[in-house]
């Protein structure tokens, strides 16, 4: 049962992330919104989910403060305030209380949003009897929801973020990528055998953590069930083969395959009987060992007769190494199922069995291998597989194996969203190194020293290398997204530089010199661009000389001295961009190319498409000018390279640099050897300067239009020669290496590219940079010009928004974007998820924050090196670093994961994750611990004997020097806080009175569930053990309070006459019975969901649950019943605790339901109001987590169904008689 409502409550909390996003969706997309609310998130309203996380925690101070205002001199307030009925209050961390009407802001065309506007009334309150004491009581709650305690079913956005302990958005930006975060954050439940090493990488302190004696102990028990004559895994999938050779033959999946060879191993191996009693695990038979448990043990001894050396922080398994260097470039599926052919060649397992153990194996080992969804394009040792493996490993730490069952859209929006949850950026910091050394080791960056292992100076230096290879990605993104010079704004800038005073839109008219003005008004901006200003000739109509206004004004620097270097600037940028795409493409190739880019002749063609001119006459009479095919529009996104190397060999290349893509195609090799010409030896190659190809096996369309090239597709076209690299010789420059990511001939090679074929020429940028003024224009014809250039550089301008606006300023941004969001998507990012690119204005500045995450900061290589972290040791093992070997790492690094992963378990559903219930890794040591009463655990976890009560364990645990030991469980550090914490609780003088008042159980269970709602700080920014008892003191005293209104309220109800106004009143039957019916029963149901304050149910089930008690006399008095009824009309909230806790006795609120039971005691069953005094007892304790109004309504329906009547109680009797909403 409890997993169910485990599974309830993710529900209802997804729920509640929900509502959040729909809301900030709205707000961002409504610019009526942000004009008036400025990003304020303590203003901002959603609704809050009934039973969700945040209202379980935020419902009990919520129902303290409605019962506050019902004080005595608060309704004076009201009146004199002209506070409405449906106000909202709300009560700060602070103390303060504020009211506000309920807002909305927005348009006709979008969904509005919801907004308070705060008003401090908390002066008018003062002097009321009890109220300052009981804000100050509200307000300690308040700072464990998020700032705030709010009436009114809704909560702030700012509120549920602070209680998120997510970054606060501070712009759009900000939010789209929080966005970002709450869509993607969700993961996958965990497969049931998680990541398969759960005994495999059981934690050190684990009972079952299998050392080597442990390994010798398995070794020797699968020898003898094997005999030594085959394998373990191959005695076992016997079996399974058989199987799968039956008569029906039937096709299954592997998962399918997989969970069956476990439970042959499982009953081949008598529940691994053997191995258990071999290895003293569960000396006691009366337990048995847990499923889970056998099922993993027996994995671990099917890998661990493969490979004896297995380690999950190890790059090799049985003699395959997981990351050599001859991958570069495969698609991880290429790696895998070499894998696999190396498990059937080298360890002799059948092909049906060797996809199973190479499942096991990557699931542990290397899960980036196993994961379904990579695109056709991701290629290994490039930064999108940097970036991929990164958030992917951090994934698997959180929830084991639940990767296999995402989309890449999933994988990579949770990993670009990450800085929007500080304590995720701050976790994900050490799972990126891995990635970034593999990178580095595969490129030939560093190597491994002759033990195989990799040192601390090479670690540094690849992940310093990757910082300089991405930085210099980030520049060229950054270059060739940058904005087009603009004239127009560096005139007005140089102007108001100068002339601060000076109105740039001031109109001047014409008063002497040639050509006349014809009245013409012409702005001093214009003026300006024009090289007019210093005439002198236009002026003001009348008034002082705007000369004497603002001397100098003629001697302003010259427009075009301004604009004709900015324009060589960017121009020089983006062909530096360019060159940098072209080092970037070619350092993908394969290493059996390398050779003939760094030490061939290289010619270098560009590509013209063959325009046709017809016949035509001359200018002399008689004489035609015969048709001709001629080399036409040149290809400015792409160029072929053909390459002469050892024995006369050529080697032709397409190379397109905007998308970063370097191909070969050897298809070409014919069309371009005819062109080549002298000997490589003797240094003397030549490559001929043009010509006409019939049929190349070329795409043209990807040179003219930066299209992605087809294959297969032949075209016509020119070539033409536009430089060369001829054969470098002497010896190698010692301070520019060659590697596979850069290199002095590479840069050389892109430079020259870039240079002889930019996407743009600085006399295109100059004319889309020009912004002429109308006047300009007047005199000088552009428009046609500037649509030519338009039609040449763009043949896609559809997909460019601005462009057909006619306005040049927005023309220009708009191409630009249009050519790098079309390239940056392939700029080794493969095929980014459209879907991930929410926080995103254009791809661009998404790939730009993807790049720059996947850097590893020198901090946290600094840090992982501490002596501290366990890191120096597992390097020399020759293991990998984090990714894979976090259960490797000692106290320091390893405890502060641990912490970061409490906080991810909500947002990211990794609490659905909890293998301790199937394999407890809690030792026996711990075990032992556990078991004494708390002050004994106290001084035995923190070896100190002179504790002498639990409040001084409490006092120990909050001192500011105490430090968690990393040797000791979260489990066993949870047990003994929540422990101490709640039983010094049960000493104050409040739990006191509320345990006088709802008995010990109930103050248990409540004390429980607050706990599991707001978990006990070990000694963090949030607060101490001790602290922490203190808030529960606060919380029972608000408790206590409320309890005492409650029964106040409810035993007056007893006493008051129900037969007179306003508990008499009727509803009118057109309100809620709008199909007539007659039946009492039908009427009562209709009521429930039209008429009453509950609305939600199904009306045939409301009608089945009314029939059913109205005809079989239940005690209405008795709680069982109640409960029971509950259940039938709301089981989506049985067992849910409202204040935060698990399935108890009392329901759904401990205190709400304690007193329920107590005051059901007291009711007359004969009373002629006796339906009114039980609707009233039921939803005025509020003892269910969700359902009372509806639990309620059905009880009042069927006291008075039982006697042939229905009378329809109207909303304002229901509110009045529950006493509190």
């Amino acid at each position: 049962m409890q997993t169910d409502i485990s599974k309830l409550d993710a529900d209802l909390d997804e729920q509640q992330k929900q509502s959040i996003i729909d809301t900030l969706t709205h707000f961002i997309e409504s610019p009526y919104a942000v004009e008036q609310l400025a990003w304020d998130w303590d203003r901002i309203q959603a609704p809050m989910v009934e039973g969700s996380l945040f209202s379980r925690a935020h419902r009990s101070a919520s129902v303290s403060l409605s019962i506050l205002l019902r004080r005595a001199g608060f309704s004076e307030i009201r009146e004199r305030r002209s506070i409405p009925a449906h106000a909202i209050f709300l009560v700060d961390e602070t103390g303060r209380l504020y009211y506000s009407f309920p807002n909305l802001v927005g348009n006709a065309n979008e969904p509005a949003t919801p907004y308070v506007s705060p008003r401090d009334i908390t002066a008018d309150v003062t002097g009321l009897a009890g109220f300052s004491e009981d804000l100050a009581a509200l307000a300690r709650i308040a700072s464990l929801c998020g700032g705030w305690i709010t009436t009114g079913g809704t909560l702030l956005i700012g509120q549920w973020l602070r209680f998120q302990q997510l970054h606060i958005p501070a712009g759009e930006e900000e939010t789209r990528l929080l966005l970002d975060l709450l869509r993607f954050s969700r993961l996958p439940d965990a497969p049931r055998h998680a990541n398969y090493w759960q005994v495999l990488d059981a934690p050190a302190d684990s009972p079952y953590r299998l050392d080597e004696n442990s390994r010798a102990i398995i070794g020797q028990v699968t020898e003898r069930y094997t005999g030594g004559e085959m394998s373990l895994v191959a005695d076992f999938g016997n079996h399974l083969l058989l199987e799968n050779t039956s008569s029906d033959n039937l096709k299954t999946s592997q998962n399918y395959r997989l969970q069956r060879l476990t439970d042959i191993a499982v009953w081949a191996s008598a529940e691994a009987r053997e191995y258990i009693n071999a290895l003293g695990w569960f000396p006691d038979s009366g337990t048995p060992p847990p499923t889970a448990l056998i099922e993993q043990l027996l994995i671990a001894a099917m890998l661990l007769d493969l490979d004896p050396e297995l380690d999950i922080a190890s790059t090799h398994f049985a003699g395959f190494d997981l990351y050599a260097k001859e991958f570069l470039h495969l698609h991880p599926a290429q790696v895998r199922t070499r894998l696999e052919k190396h498990l059937i060649e080298a360890l002799q397992l059948n092909g049906q069995l060797a996809p199973l153990v190479a499942q096991w194996v990557l699931g542990g080992m290397a899960p980036e291998y196993q994961f379904a969804h990579w695109p056709s394009e991701m290629r290994l040792g490039t930064p999108a597989w940097v970036v991929g493996c990164q958030t992917l490993h951090l994934v698997e730490s959180l929830i084991p194996g639940c990767t296999r069952d995402m989309t890449y859209q999933h994988l990579m929006g949770f990993g670009q969203s990450v800085k929007a949850m500080p304590q995720l950026a701050a976790m994900q910091a050490p799972f990126s190194v891995d990635p970034v050394v593999t990178w580095a080791l595969m490129n030939g960056v560093i190597a491994r020293d002759s033990d195989n292992t990799v040192n601390e100076a090479a670690i540094t230096h690849a992940c310093d290398e990757y910082a300089r290879y991405t930085d210099k990605m980030l520049s060229a993104i950054k270059a060739l997204s940058s904005p087009l010079p603009d004239r127009k704004q560096l005139a007005l800038n140089e102007l108001k530089a100068r002339f601060p005073d000076c109105d740039p839109d001031e109109q001047l008219v014409k008063h002497r010199g040639s050509g006349g003005g014809g009245g013409r008004r012409v702005s001093v901006l214009d003026l300006y661009m024009g090289d007019e200003l210093h005439t002198r000739d236009w002026d003001r109509v009348r008034g002082q000389s705007i000369y004497e206004s603002f001397p100098d004004l003629e001697y302003l620097f010259p427009v075009s001295e301004l604009y004709d270097p900015a324009v060589q600037t960017y121009f020089d940028n983006i062909t530096g961009a360019l060159a940098s795409n072209i080092e970037f493409a070619l350092s993908q190739l394969s290493s059996r190319l390398v050779p003939e880019i760094e030490y061939g002749a290289i010619g270098i063609y560009s590509v013209q498409k063959i325009d046709y001119r017809p016949e035509s006459p001359s200018a002399r009479p008689g004489v035609t000018i015969p048709a001709a095919e001629l080399p036409g529009e040149t290809g400015r996104y792409g160029v072929i390279l053909c390459a002469q190397y050892l024995q006369n060999k050529i080697a032709c290349f397409e190379l397109f640099p905007m998308r970063m893509e370097c191909r070969e195609n050897p298809e070409l090799e014919a069309f371009l050897a005819p062109l080549v010409s002298g000997d490589y030896f003797n240094l003397d190659t030549q490559f001929a300067n043009k010509k006409k190809l019939e049929k190349a096996p070329v795409d043209l369309q990807a040179y003219l239009q930066n299209v992605a090239p087809r294959n297969g597709i032949q075209s016509r076209l020119y070539l033409r020669k536009i430089g060369q690299l001829r054969t470098p010789t002497g010896d190698a420059d010692a301070d520019a290496p060659t590697t596979l990511l850069r290199s002095p001939r590479k840069e050389a090679l892109g430079r020259l590219v870039a240079e002889k074929n930019p996407h743009l020429t600085q006399s295109e940028i100059h004319r889309l940079g020009l912004h002429q003024s109308d006047r300009e224009r007047a005199i000088e014809k552009t428009d046609a010009i500037f649509q030519v250039i338009l039609n040449m550089i763009i043949p896609f301008k559809s997909c460019v928004e601005g462009l057909s606006s006619g306005d040049p300023k927005k023309q220009g941004p708009a191409i630009l974007d249009c050519i790098v969001d079309a390239a940056v998507l392939l700029m080794t990012f493969a095929a980014l998820p459209a879907g991930v690119a929410l926080s995103a204005s254009k791809a661009s500045s998404l790939t730009t924050r993807l790049l720059a995450g996947s850097r590893v900061l020198a901090s946290t290589t600094l840090s992982l090196f501490n002596p501290l972290s366990g890191l120096p040791d597992l390097i020399k093992g020759g293991g990998k670093l984090i990714g894979r070997g976090i259960s490797k790492l000692g106290g320091h690094t390893a405890t502060a994961l641990r912490k970061t992963h409490q906080h991810l378990r909500y947002l990211t559903g990794a609490n659905t994750y909890d293998l301790i219930k199937a394999i407890d890794h809690t030792g026996s040591a711990a075990q032992v611990r556990m078991s004494l009463d708390t002050l004994s655990h106290g001084r035995a976890l923190l070896k100190n004997d002179t504790l002498e009560t639990v409040q001084q364990v409490v006092s120990h645990l909050s001192d500011k020097h105490f430090k968690l030991p990393g040797n000791v469980a979260e489990t066993e550090w949870r047990h003994l806080v929540n422990n101490a914490v709640k039983e010094t609780a049960f000493q104050s003088k409040q739990a006191g009175n509320l345990e006088s008042l709802i008995g010990r159980q109930a103050l248990d269970e409540l004390t429980q569930a607050f706990i599991k709602g707001h978990p006990v700080p070990l000694n963090n920014v949030h607060g101490t053990a001790q602290s922490y008892t203190e808030t529960l003191a606060v919380l029972y005293e608000l408790e206590s309070k409320k309890a005492r209104y409650m029964q106040g309220y409810q035993q007056d109800i007893l006493k008051l006459d129900l037969g007179r106004a306003p508990y008499s009143d009727v509803m009118p039957e057109a309100l809620f019975n709008r199909l007539g019916y007659t039946d009492p029963s039908q009427r009562a149901t209709a009521w429930m969901l039209n008429g009453s304050t509950s609305s939600g149910n199904d009306f045939d089930n409301i009608l089945g649950v009314l029939r059913e008690y109205t005809s079989n006399k239940a005690s209405l008095t008795d709680p069982n019943v109640i409960r029971e009824i509950h259940r039938k009309l709301v089981p989506d909230a049985v067992g849910r605790v409202r204040d935060a806790g698990a399935p108890t006795k009392y329901g759904s609120s401990p205190t709400g339901f304690a007193l329920l039971e107590q005051h059901l005691k007291h009711l007359d069953v004969n009373h002629q109001h006796f339906d009114k005094h039980l609707l009233a007892a039921v939803v005025g304790f509020q003892g269910f987590g969700d359902g009372n109004g509806r639990t309620a309504s059905a009880l009042y329906s069927i006291s008075q169904l039982r006697n042939n009547r229905f009378t329809p109680m109207p909303p304002h009797v229901f509110r009045e008689l529950n006493g509190i909403f």
